[in-house]
């Protein structure tokens, strides 16, 4: 399935978020299972806007996820 995301965040976080995705392919391509973290300063100036087709729907966290942690996982 190919997906279009369309994403609005200030400047300053562009290049890491575009770095966390990056490091989620980079792990896929050599088939690697990490953790990767964006800390996402919601009481800070993080505040992004993410469109997609709504037709797709996104999944809830995995439940049992620890207060700091909010895991998501499709295996």
């Amino acid at each position: 399935m190919k997906i279009v995301i369309e994403a609005e965040m200030k400047d300053r976080w562009v290049p890491h978020f575009l770095g966390m995705l990056a490091q989620m392919e980079w792990l896929g391509n050599i088939g690697s299972s990490r953790n990767v973290t964006l800390f996402a300063d919601g009481d800070g100036d993080f505040r992004p806007k993410f469109t997609w087709d709504t037709s797709v729907v996104p999944a809830g966290p995995k439940t049992g996820s620890a207060y700091d942690e909010t895991l998501f996982d499709a295996g």
